[in-house]
């Protein structure tokens, strides 16, 4: 699911600056810019995204800024003045009117003088914990947002839920008409064919072709394994954690059972019926591919 957090922490004279978003992904996977001075905690930091979310393409960014942790970068006059120079006299040794800026220079090696002590700085335990403290207030906040995003999901999904039951029951009460139907057509088929032999027709034959035809399009099975899993659907919905791996499972099971159920039918309404549920489901999969 999608969603945004910030978190925002004043650490003496410093600030740490946390942002997070997501966006939808059947996997967890985290890409960070941390500042480098907390650089050595970013295995703490992806196991606390680990520990509170299981799904979502995460972007976190952890910054600081102020204090000690001012930005330490410095421009070189005297680099800059040589560069400048060179261009000048390779200029006027070539005859051509020098056009160099200083921002042709400034991404020039030695410009600019990296703050490495910063790098190399291990960051106090206090500090640490401030930082990981703003990660988890910028988490929290993304998850209120997804589980915001996350109850809408719910309640598509019920409807759903609701629509599927409805067309199982369409579909399992239409199926005995279907034999029926079978009978009449067969009973009719074989009394004209054999009247233009000067046969009669035995009633048991016909009984043994019915029940070979309604053995084959039985699906009572598939509507009750059907039935059972919409059930355990709407339970895991209705968990307090989420579940979304199982309800993944599920919806593969039911298609399953759709695909089953449409192979058996002998007829045009139950096989729309089934069409129907598939797309259904398909909406579903969609959705839960995004469910923590």
């Amino acid at each position: 699911m999608t969603g945004q957090g910030q978190g925002r922490t004043q650490f003496g004279s410093t600030e740490i600056t946390v942002e997070v978003r997501a966006v939808n992904n059947r996997h967890l996977k985290i890409h960070m810019r941390v500042s480098d001075a907390i650089g050595s905690l970013e295995p703490q930091i992806e196991s606390l995204v680990r520990a509170n979310l299981r799904r979502g393409s995460l972007q976190l960014n952890v910054q600081l800024s102020g204090g000690e942790f001012a930005s330490g970068y410095q421009l070189q006059p005297g680099v800059i003045e040589s560069y400048f120079q060179q261009c000048a006299a390779l200029s006027a040794q070539l005859g051509v009117e020098s056009a160099v800026s200083l921002a042709d220079l400034l991404p020039l090696p030695g410009v600019v003088l990296e703050p490495r002590s910063a790098t190399q700085r291990i960051p106090s335990e206090d500090l640490a914990k401030d930082v990981l403290e703003t990660i988890r207030s910028a988490l929290d906040c993304l998850n209120r947002m997804r589980a915001v995003e996350g109850g809408a999901m719910q309640t598509e999904l019920l409807r759903q839920l609701d629509r599927l039951a409805e067309l199982s029951t369409a579909i399992e009460t239409r199926a005995p008409a279907v034999i029926d139907e079978y009978r009449m057509r067969l009973t009719g088929k074989l009394t004209k064919a054999l009247a233009e032999i000067g046969h009669t027709l035995v009633e048991a034959d016909v009984v043994r072709e019915v029940l070979i035809m309604a053995d084959k399009a039985d699906i009572r099975e598939e509507i009750v394994r059907l039935r059972s899993h919409l059930q355990q659907f709407r339970q895991l919905l209705s968990a307090e954690e989420s579940q979304g791996r199982k309800l993944d499972f599920l919806i593969q099971e039911m298609f399953r059972e759709a695909n089953t159920i449409g192979s058996k039918a002998g007829d045009a309404e139950m096989a729309q019926r089934v069409v129907d549920m598939k797309t259904i489901i398909e909406q579903m999969r969609e959705l839960v591919q995004n469910v923590e």
